[in-house]
């Protein structure tokens, strides 16, 4: 694939990602916790393959490339710490 066109597809992709993390950040009475979580979960993993895809895109070293690394690796920290059950662990402990 195109540099250029991973820069672009990254792009779509991470901004897709944030606005489907806000909706299901927002309390709302039409959605349900688990579609909100859902819609928070797959928006931080398309933010993180967004991100990435644009840091793969860039030729040269940068701060935008190493900022889009940062953010892959955020995102990536989110969706860990969704999908881990961290209360079951410390109420056996």
């Amino acid at each position: 694939m195109n540099n250029q066109y991973k820069e672009i597809l990254g792009s779509w992709l991470a901004a897709i990602g944030t606005i489907s993390s806000a909706i299901g950040s927002t309390p709302s009475h039409f959605t349900t916790s688990d579609l909100r979580n859902n819609l928070d979960l797959w928006g931080n993993v398309l933010q993180a393959t967004g991100n990435a895809l644009g840091a793969d895109g860039q030729r040269e070293v940068s701060l935008e490339k190493l900022g889009n690394k940062i953010q892959s690796v955020g995102n990536i920290t989110v969706i860990s710490g969704m999908i881990s059950n961290f209360e079951k662990e410390t109420e056996q402990h």
